[in-house]
């Protein structure tokens, strides 16, 4: 099942890739589809960058301002 698929649905169980996600959106899907960690199976190792997101602009901007302060 693809993650765009898997949008809106519970599941039972779940093995997932993350090390082949694109994006970070990619990444919260699967995991959050799954109904406990227990099933739960990630397919192999991945790097942090995968599930680390982006700042948004508003966010960088907002952050910015307060280390001015």
């Amino acid at each position: 099942m693809t993650t765009h698929k898997a949008q809106g649905k519970t599941l039972a169980q779940a093995i997932v890739d993350i090390e082949s996600c694109k994006g970070t959106e990619a990444p919260y899907v699967m995991l959050s589809r799954v109904i406990s960690l227990s099933s739960l199976l990630i397919l192999r190792p991945f790097s942090i960058k995968r599930i680390r997101s982006r700042l948004s602009e508003d966010a960088r901007k907002e952050e910015y301002r307060l280390d001015i302060l």
